[in-house]
């Protein structure tokens, strides 16, 4: 079996468990695979995991393979059955061990407004997407299916100028002007702000707010005007603010331009996998 089909089965065999990610590690001549799922990560019993694998991915996901030092973001897509399935990889190597993970990103999937919220939580929602300045997020944590609500979000708004930054660009949107951060092209986060706020846009979106360079750019650009959506790890609505702290911004500057926290979970019901919504509302 070649190392594309093998790949392509594990993608496969991904798709078919409703995974989000798998995560591929190599030490020492010998390699695992797991997948995460609702239930939790499951091994793949006896992969054949091997440094060609490793290599395949990194190559294809345009990694710099001069600089494996260094922890990297990649980005490529495989088309399967008729569907184009979207990848981010996320690369990480020390003197033993080299780390990836595979996120599965699937447009197709992403759903309309009515399908995911009930009112009155719909009402309050376009209601805020409305508006024409302040801070909107989307929060949960890891796996919890932020960048499909944000994408279904902005599927709703396609009467807008929207434009995104982002590190990497998590799914191709012909109706988005999409920017993704990449230094080596001297394309950094504060650059593409720069240029995006000369172009007027009805809505700035922040792919995902990581870092304290993030989060006050955020609360800037929602002061000077402009609505922002991003995404951010939290347990709980309510937390969000607590982590906006913690990324170095004061409690007055967050209480004056947030107006909504979309917080969601996901869980299973034992045959498909859902999403549970708290919101809050400053």
């Amino acid at each position: 079996m070649s190392t594309e089909v093998f790949f392509n089965t594990l993608i496969l065999k991904a798709l078919k468990l409703k995974s989000t990610d798998l995560h591929i590690t190599y030490k020492e001549g010998l390699g695992t695979c797991e997948f995460r799922t609702i239930k939790g990560m499951l091994k793949v019993k006896n992969p054949i995991i091997d440094r060609s694998l490793v290599e395949y991915i990194k190559y294809h996901s345009k990694l710099d393979l001069l600089k494996t030092y260094k922890p990297q973001t990649g980005y490529f897509k495989v088309k399967l059955a008729n569907q184009i399935i979207q990848l981010r990889v996320a690369y990480i190597k020390n003197n033993y061990t080299e780390s990836l993970v595979i996120r599965i990103m699937n447009p197709p999937n992403y759903l309309n407004l009515e399908t995911l919220f009930s009112s009155p939580d719909l009402l309050l929602i376009k209601t805020e997407l409305r508006r024409s300045a302040g801070l909107i997020l989307i929060s949960g944590t890891t796996g919890s299916g932020k960048t499909t609500t944000l994408y279904t979000i902005l599927n709703a708004l396609s009467d807008l100028k929207i434009y995104t930054i982002e590190d990497p660009i998590e799914s191709y949107h012909s109706q988005l002007i999409q920017l993704q951060v990449n230094e080596r092209q001297d394309l950094t986060f504060e650059t593409a702000l720069k240029q995006v706020l000369r172009h007027d846009p009805n809505i700035i979106v922040i792919g995902e707010i990581r870092d304290e360079n993030e989060a006050k750019a955020a609360i800037r650009c929602a002061l000077t005007g402009h609505l922002v959506i991003s995404t951010i790890h939290s347990n709980s609505a309510i937390k969000t603010i607590d982590r906006l702290e913690n990324l170095g911004s004061s409690r007055q500057e967050i209480l004056s331009v947030l107006n909504l926290v979309i917080h969601q979970t996901l869980y299973s019901n034992g045959t498909s996998r859902n999403m549970s919504y708290e919101l809050y509302k400053l």
